[in-house]
């Protein structure tokens, strides 16, 4: 079942109480398109196969917040799933977004030209995402994020009401994620035997909560 439901947001901020030429000038807008399991809470127990495609902009706050505005999105399931027919708030929300898989809309979802790579607008997320992280907690210098950092966990709150099609998302905290290449002593890449792709050794660090906007 493919069902298409493109839903209003409301962000979590009064913009009436900022200026709006220092959001303007500091502000990092990204269009994203963001590939989400189905969670459990809306589909049947056991049942894997059902995806959400979002259609998002993340606003990156000068203050170190993160918004995400959700402008769309589509089910991918392989069966039918029960109806949501009540207001459901789901409280924890996880999942890993990874930056080696093409999230703009630019891309067109192509993969990028090699297995380890990003292109330039994906680099520039991956900046933005860094600062955040920055903003918040203080990581060891030993640690390359741009090198290292190539994905992050997610933690959020998503309330769903089907009487007005809306959905409010929530980003509570995230978890940066790094990423060492296998290789050699040498500093060869040591890669799959069977796939030939690059094999890496990944280590979640600790959370960092969000300030809410």
């Amino acid at each position: 079942m493919r069902t298409f439901l493109y839903i209003a947001i409301f962000l979590f901020v009064s913009h009436a109480n900022r200026s709006a030429s220092l959001l303007l000038a500091q502000e990092a807008v990204h269009q994203i398109v963001d590939f989400v399991e189905l969670p459990a809470e809306l589909s049947s127990p056991g049942d894997s196969a059902c995806h959400l495609e979002f259609n998002e902009e993340w606003t990156f706050l000068a203050k170190g917040g993160l918004i995400k505005e959700v402008n769309g999105y589509e089910i991918s399931c392989s069966r039918d799933i029960p109806p949501i027919t009540k207001v459901t708030h789901i409280k924890d929300i996880v999942y890993e977004f990874m930056l080696l898989d093409p999230h703009l809309p630019e891309s067109a979802n192509k993969a990028f030209s090699g297995p380890d790579s990003m292109d330039t607008a994906t680099r520039n997320l991956q900046k933005h995402l860094i600062d955040l992280i920055r903003n918040h907690a203080q990581l060891s210098p030993r640690y390359d994020l741009r090198k290292q950092l190539l994905s992050v966990y997610f933690h959020e709150e998503w309330i769903i009401d089907p009487a007005n099609m809306e959905i409010r998302k929530k980003i509570r905290a995230i978890t940066p994620v790094i990423w060492q290449l296998r290789q050699t002593a040498e500093g060869l890449s040591i890669p799959d035997g069977n796939t030939g792709l690059p094999v890496y050794y990944k280590t979640p660090l600790q959370k960092i909560f969000l300030r809410q906007p």
